[in-house]
């Protein structure tokens, strides 16, 4: 009997900084899944630098470059838009991408604010097409089993849930570092929350749920930026270095979220925290092979937390590495899971939620970065919308 023949999606990525994470992230899904359910085929690559994007092309085999992101959407050999690009070419460049009728995955944040989230939802579900945020995190197998934990009830009542995201992200604490988009609104959106909240914010609502209100307050330290690398001209930076909210969520729990890239000796901390009447667990994404656990009255002789290595084919997406052997999961692995999730759901014609993050859960998002940053402003709790 003949086997079945392999489905097989044009890849258009826009951007090459995370794109190249992606277009890693695409390459692993057939080897990985093999047999895949379906076949990512690298046919295009955008940005702005042509050295860098023919590089990039290169190294990962797509099949040509552009200089303008309209002209990869326009071409009838993409059929799944990438947009890795920074957050100012989110919104214009999905729009046009959903007009086209290709189907959407777009990195986090979303956009740069609640608005043009919604603009872009609405495109999405006007073209009937296919639609996904990079919050790739939710495909790591220690954060998927604190998921499966929280949702079988074994917390019990939650009462507390801290979310964090902090790292000195290219020496951000460092007032040398040269201006890029990062700092500025018009380009980014947000500044540290936008770049790393928006990750401990989707962690939260993945794992506890809703965020009904917010009370924030947030900083700028270093109000400009060389324009260059060792320039005397400076630019003004008007966005976020730290961002800190007690947020009220829908299930009655209280929460507290923090987002900084002016903390030295934190590498990459995004960590979590989920509290209930029955139980804790703990993670952090310096140590993303490992949950910590307290179920009290499991086993006497254990009690207290204990630390679960998630390294076996018995916990979420292990089957397919290497398990049980130290190192059996890294980083760029999260977006090899999160891809294949993608392509299956193409396949089988359903949405990517729960599992995965659709564009009305990147609109949420927004909308509560956006009550934090107006919180922070007028100095009060604020609700969020919807």
């Amino acid at each position: 009997m003949a086997k079945p023949k392999q489905k097989e999606f044009g890849v258009g990525i826009i951007g090459y900084s995370i794109g190249r994470v992606h277009a890693h992230g695409w390459q692993g899904v057939g080897e990985v899944f093999h047999p895949a359910k379906a076949k990512a085929r690298l046919v295009a690559l955008s940005g702005r630098t042509k050295e860098r994007v023919q590089l990039e092309a290169q190294r990962y085999g797509f099949e040509r470059t552009y200089a303008d992101w309209r002209r990869l959407v326009a071409d009838d050999d993409v059929d799944i838009v990438d947009n890795c690009a920074p957050p100012y070419l989110h919104a214009e460049a999905t729009i046009a991408a959903a007009e086209k009728g290709k189907d959407l995955i777009c990195e986090k944040p979303m956009a740069r604010n609640a608005t043009e989230a919604r603009q872009m939802l609405r495109a999405a579900e006007k073209a009937g097409v296919a639609h996904m945020v990079g919050y790739n995190y939710r495909f790591v197998p220690a954060v998927a089993l604190a998921k499966q934990i929280i949702d079988e009830g074994r917390l019990g009542r939650l009462y507390y849930y801290k979310g964090s995201y902090l790292n000195a992200y290219a020496h951000y604490e460092n007032p040398e570092t040269p201006f890029d988009w990062h700092h500025s609104s018009e380009m980014s959106g947000y500044g540290a929350l936008g770049d790393l909240g928006t990750h401990a914010i989707d962690m939260a609502r993945f794992l506890v749920g809703e965020v009904k209100s917010v009370q924030s307050m947030s900083r700028n330290f270093v109000n400009s930026r060389p324009k260059k690398k060792r320039s005397s001209e400076k630019v003004k930076v008007d966005v976020d270095d730290l961002t800190v909210s007690v947020l009220s969520l829908k299930n009655g729990a209280v929460g507290l979220l923090e987002a900084s890239w002016m903390t030295p000796g934190r590498r990459d901390f995004l960590a979590f925290e989920a509290h209930g009447s029955k139980g804790s667990l703990m993670f952090n994404l310096e140590r993303l092979n490992e949950l910590e656990v307290y179920l009290p009255g499991e086993d006497p002789k254990l009690e207290g937390p204990r630390n679960v290595l998630v390294l076996g084919r018995e916990h979420p997406f292990m089957t397919r590495y290497w398990a049980n052997q130290a190192g059996g999961f890294s980083w760029e692995n999260s977006f090899t899971n999160e891809l294949n999730h993608y392509l299956e759901c193409l396949v089988d014609r359903r949405s990517v939620s729960p599992q995965g993050a659709t564009f009305l859960d990147g609109y949420r998002n927004c909308l509560i970065m956006d009550s934090m940053v107006e919180s922070a402003k007028k100095g009060r709790r604020v609700e969020v919308e919807g």
